[in-house]
C-alpha cells in the first residue's frame, strides 16, 4: 500500500515530467509543464499577480479523496493533493478536478478570451460574478468564498518568536529524494514541532488537519494523526558519500551523530530554522524565472512514515548502478520523503475553515513573510 509521502512523490515526478493538460499554476512555482491558464487570468487581470488569483485553487478544487493508510477511510486535501490524487495516482480524466470556475473558463476556450467571455457570470453561484470576485480576492470557483464572506481568523508570529509556544528539538533527519542534485542527506534540525505549536497557538476542536503553505504557492496537507505522532527511524546507512563513491556518491552525512549500528531518534514532523548549527537561508525569489531561492527560515521537515534505505536518484548516471548493492540503487517503492519537505513555510491553513470564513490572502503577503522572517496560522483557531 502506498504511504501519503510516497504518493506525494509519484505526484511531484507526473507534475514534472508529463504536459499537465488544463493545470493552472500558480506562477512563482515553476514545479509544472505549463502555465498558460494562469497566464491567461493575468493578462486580464495584471493587477492580481501574486494574489490568490495567481493560483491553481482558482481553477482546481479541493476535496476528500481515498487515504491509502486507512482502509476505507478518506482525507481532506488541498487543491494540489486533491489534482495529484485524482489524475496523477487516480489516473481519471483532469476534468474532474475542476471547480466551477474552472469548467467555465475551459468550455469557453480556455485563453484570455475565456477569462474575458465568462467575466460577467457568477461560476459558482454565490451571487456575485467572477469579475467582482476577482477584484475583491476571492475565488470565482469556491461558493464559500465570496466579498461577503468575512476572512478565518489568523495570527501572525516571528519566526524567532516560536520558541515561545513549543520547545526548540534538535534531531537528526534522514531526507530520502528521488531528484534532487543534493541527493538524499542525514543532516541535525533544530526546529519546533508542528502539532505543539499548533497546540500553543490553539485550535478548535473541529479541527481535522493543516495544510502546510509554502511562498511559492506549494500546498501540502498533514492529519492531525500524523502531526501528533512521532515517527521512528532506521539507523544511517554509511559509505555512500562522495568520498566513498566519487561521482556517484549521493549522500550527504551532515549530522554530528551518526552510528551505523544505531537507530536515529523518532521524530514529529517540525517547522526546522537551522540545519546543522546553521540557520536555513532565508529564501527569495529569482527575479529572471520567478523561482524560489534558499530553504528558511522555515521549511517543514516530514520524516520518513515507511522506513526505507538511501537508493540513487532516478536519474542517476546508468553506471553508478553497478557501483552500488541492489538495495542502493533506485528502487520507487521506497519511502522519498524529500519531496514533502518543502521550503519557504509562510503560512499554516487550519482546517476545515470555520463556517462563514474563507481563506485569508497569504499569498499577497508571502514575500514580505519571507522578508520579516514571520509565519501565519489561520482558519479554525481559537479565540479571536
Amino acid at each position: 500500500m502506498l504511504t501519503t509521502r510516497r504518493i506525494l512523490r509519484h505526484a511531484l515526478l507526473a507534475a514534472i515530467t508529463i504536459a499537465v493538460m488544463m493545470t493552472p499554476v500558480f506562477t512563482a512555482y515553476k514545479g509544472h509543464a505549463d502555465d498558460r491558464d494562469v497566464e491567461a487570468v493575468l493578462a486580464a487581470y495584471p493587477a492580481l499577480k501574486d494574489t490568490p488569483a495567481d493560483s491553481c485553487a482558482t481553477c482546481h478544487k479541493s476535496g476528500d479523496v481515498e487515504d491509502p493508510a486507512a482502509t476505507g477511510g478518506t482525507r481532506s486535501e488541498n487543491h494540489c493533493d486533491y489534482c495529484h490524487a485524482v489524475f496523477v495516482r487516480g489516473k481519471r480524466d483532469v476534468r474532474e478536478t475542476l471547480n466551477t470556475y474552472g469548467s467555465a473558463y475551459l468550455a469557453a476556450g480556455r485563453d484570455v478570451r475565456a477569462v474575458r467571455t465568462i467575466a460577467t457570470k457568477d461560476a459558482d453561484g454565490d451571487g456575485f460574478s467572477n469579475d467582482v470576485e476577482f477584484k475583491n480576492g476571492t475565488n470565482p470557483g469556491d461558493a464559500t468564498s465570496n466579498p461577503s464572506v468575512p476572512p478565518a481568523p489568523s495570527r501572525t508570529y516571528a519566526v524567532s518568536a516560536l520558541g515561545t509556544l513549543s520547545p526548540v528539538l534538535d534531531l537528526p533527519v534522514f531526507l530520502n529524494t528521488t531528484k534532487s542534485r543534493s541527493g538524499d542527506s542525514y543532516n541535525d534540525y533544530r526546529g519546533h514541532s508542528l502539532w505543539a505549536t499548533l497546540q500553543a497557538v490553539g485550535v478548535l476542536q473541529t479541527a481535522t488537519s493543516v495544510d502546510v503553505l509554502s511562498a511559492d504557492g506549494y500546498e501540502h496537507t498533514f492529519t492531525f494523526d500524523e502531526l501528533k505522532k512521532s515517527w521512528s527511524q532506521g539507523p544511517p546507512v554509511m559509505g555512500l558519500g562522495k568520498q566513498d563513491l566519487g561521482a556517484c556518491g549521493w549522500v550527504t552525512y551532515g549530522s554530528r551523530r551518526l552510528e551505523s549500528d544505531k537507530p536515529l531518534p523518532s521524530v514529529p514532523i517540525m517547522l526546522a530554522f537551522e540545519e546543522n548549527g546553521q540557520p536555513l537561508e532565508k529564501a527569495r525569489f529569482e527575479p529572471a524565472t520567478g523561482r524560489l531561492v534558499g530553504k528558511g527560515p522555515l521549511r517543514v521537515m516530514v520524516p520518513q512514515f515507511t522506513i526505507s534505505p538511501p537508493d540513487l536518484s532516478q536519474f542517476a548516471d546508468p553506471s553508478c548502478a553497478g557501483k552500488v548493492a541492489a538495495a542502493d540503487r533506485f528502487h520507487d517503492e521506497y519511502e522519498h520523503n524529500g519531496g514533502a519537505s518543502s521550503y519557504a513555510i509562510v503560512a499554516v491553513r487550519v482546517k476545515p475553515l470555520p463556517k462563514g470564513t474563507r481563506d485569508i490572502d497569504w499569498q499577497s503577503a508571502a514575500t514580505r513573510s519571507l522578508a520579516n522572517e514571520e509565519i501565519v496560522f489561520f482558519g479554525a483557531l481559537k479565540g479571536r
